[in-house]
């Protein structure tokens, strides 16, 4: 029984290596405790980087969509607007204007302020998003253009968006055909 007891305590070299081993162990943890804390701090900051970029991408696009100088702009009136006027101001003739449209198959189209039929339920009723510019025709036939949307022009409410444009002659007397 006594080689029993012997057999079950470790010998001082036995003891040395456990030591080492455990020291050994100890040092590895350590090292892996040092790597989980310089992961989580490299996550931190790339997520801070992360995160000032998104806000710097932000920035720019506001920037990009608003305007660069906060001067007041006009705003153009629609075709609607227009129409009304010309229809219920008693300074201005109906009769002495020409609307141009964009016909889907055909371009651009012209027809007399007076033609144009404003209910859906006619048969030949165009929509008034497809207004692209009013002429005004005098009494010697000169035709100029007084409301233009694709270069912000309108004379009818005198608050042209594009002043270049009020001056531009390239429009009179170039005319398509009028549809009747």
């Amino acid at each position: 029984m006594a080689t029993e007891s012997v057999a079950s305590v470790p010998s001082k070299s036995q003891l040395e290596d456990i030591s080492r081993l455990r020291g050994i162990a100890e040092k590895h943890l350590h090292q892996i405790a040092e790597e989980r804390l310089q992961e989580q701090f490299d996550d931190a900051k790339r997520n801070e980087e992360l995160e000032r970029y998104a806000k710097q991408r932000r920035r720019a696009k506001l920037r990009a969509t608003s305007p660069a100088v906060s001067t007041p702009t006009s705003r153009m009136r629609s075709a609607q607007d227009v129409l009304e006027r010309l229809k219920w101001d008693d300074s201005l003739d109906l009769s002495k204007y020409i609307i141009g449209y964009l016909e889907r198959f055909n371009g651009i189209q012209e027809m007399p302020a007076t033609r144009w039929i404003s209910e859906p339920t006619e048969e030949e009723w165009i929509p008034q998003h497809r207004i692209r510019y009013f002429k005004q025709v005098d009494e010697s036939g000169k035709q100029s253009i007084v409301w233009d949307r694709d270069n912000r022009i309108d004379k009818i409410f005198g608050a042209s968006v594009n002043k270049e444009a009020d001056n531009d002659d390239r429009w009179e007397d170039s005319s398509p055909q009028l549809t009747h």
